[in-house]
């Protein structure tokens, strides 16, 4: 209905009632964009976890890791990929078409071989045995409840693609399609590759509690080969790079939109400048990378650094979602007016709304749970904290603002998006 590239805020600007237009767009915009931050920071810290894995796999005797090495590799990782985003952003959909070929094509040989040479546990200890791995939550319903937050974390960001509706044709239609076939064609290939790790994982405590991410381990032990547990893992970190500029590209575009349009951030001049000879938001690209770089030097010392991260985008994400699809909600209940749209799901929309709304509220609810009983300050997840750092700096930002540029709202007399202050003069 709305392809413009601030996404959620803009949605919320449109769909909302009249009295709330302002408010909660605003505060979506930076719910957005903080959740991207916190994605974007998220997979560069797996990134640097992985490449810390192939050098124990290839030179364990000579090197011990350290929590610090991890942020400080993720600030590298940050930084490589800010380059390749800001000089090479023409090259972007040559680069996005080979790593989707790597993706479809590496799966295969990756299951097979797991299932060929891996361990393989009967079905009952799998499904149904359920164990304390050093949690301390000893009830059976709260151990996979709390587990979930990082399959939440997967399965999030289908808005990333709308972040970039300024730079691809046809938005309106191009871009839920795509939103759904990611769906589509990836959660069958996804379930297909939780079931084989689960079932392929030789021991547990070590893939939680070890050096290596538990898909190193897990092809440590299938294997038994530093050269093939190498070559498997190459793969991977090559796929999780190009997650890490994918993700870059959403987050960098969506602050640029939300500086540009809103002139919701302080010195929006900076925010929302494209660079002529890159032709690209060079200052929001130095932004995130800023902000990334900031976030994993506050976590060197945090254990939880990685959970903290995955929590924060989770409970900034979802929020959003529950906002612009409340709003969608209630006009659609009140039998309001809708924007037109090229593509719809017809009669079944308000109930994946519906069933949309209750699922995001479920993963908000849950991203602030500790993955530990007993809380201490070495194993804290601060994503409560921070989340809250991050409200409170949008209501002073907002009652702050002074004159502002446009928003749109939607015009029920016209059927017409029109433009909207987010601020009164005398605000």
């Amino acid at each position: 209905m709305v392809p413009m590239t601030g996404g959620q805020y803009q949605w919320v600007s449109v769909l909302a009632p009249l009295r709330f237009q302002k408010p909660w767009a605003y505060f979506s915009g930076w719910l957005c964009s903080i959740g991207w931050q916190s994605r974007f920071t998220a997979d560069c810290y797996i990134v640097a976890g992985t490449i810390q894995a192939l050098i124990d796999i290839n030179h364990g005797q000579a090197y011990k890791k350290s929590q610090w090495h991890q942020g400080l590799l993720t600030v590298m990782v940050v930084v490589v990929v800010s380059a390749f985003n800001a000089l090479a952003a023409g090259h972007l959909s040559i680069a996005e078409g080979f790593f989707t070929i790597c993706h479809v094509f590496a799966f295969v040989p990756i299951v097979v071989s797991l299932w060929v040479l891996g361990p393989v546990h009967n079905a009952r200890d799998v499904l149904l045995t359920f164990t304390d791995h050093g949690g301390g939550w000893n009830h059976r319903l709260i151990m996979p409840l709390i587990g979930q937050v990082s399959s939440m974390f997967v399965v999030q960001g289908s808005d990333a693609v709308v972040h970039i509706a300024d730079e691809v044709d046809d938005a309106g239609l191009l871009m839920p399609q795509c939103m759904l076939w990611a769906f589509v064609l990836n959660v069958p290939m996804t379930l297909i590759m939780l079931v084989t790790f689960c079932f392929n994982i030789e021991n547990v405590d070590d893939a939680v509690n070890g050096i290596f991410p538990p898909f190193v381990s897990t092809f440590k032990f299938a294997f038994d080969s530093v050269q093939a547990t190498t070559a498997f893992t190459i793969v991977i970190l090559f796929l999780l790079v190009m997650i890490a500029v994918s993700t870059m590209v959403a987050t960098s575009r969506h602050l640029f939109a939300f500086g540009r349009r809103e002139v919701a951030l302080y010195y929006p001049s900076w925010f929302s400048k494209v660079n002529i000879r890159l032709k690209v938001p060079l200052n929001a690209i130095l932004s995130t990378t800023f902000f990334a770089t900031l976030m994993a030097l506050a976590t060197l010392a945090c254990t939880e650094a990685l959970n903290t991260m995955i929590g924060l985008s989770i409970s900034c994400l979802t929020m959003t979602y529950m906002a612009s699809i409340g709003c969608l909600i209630w006009r659609r209940l009140r039998h309001a007016q809708l924007p037109k749209a090229r593509w719809s799901l017809g009669r079944a929309g308000l109930s994946v709304n519906c069933a949309a709304f209750l699922y995001c509220a479920w993963c908000f609810f849950w991203s602030f749970w500790p993955r530990f009983r007993d809380v201490q300050s070495s194993n804290f997840q601060w994503t409560i904290l921070l989340f809250g750092v991050v409200v409170l700096l949008m209501v002073l930002c907002y009652r702050g603002g002074r004159k502002r540029k446009r928003s749109f709202e939607f015009d029920d007399a016209t059927y017409t998006l029109q433009p909207m202050r987010l601020w009164n003069d005398s605000d």
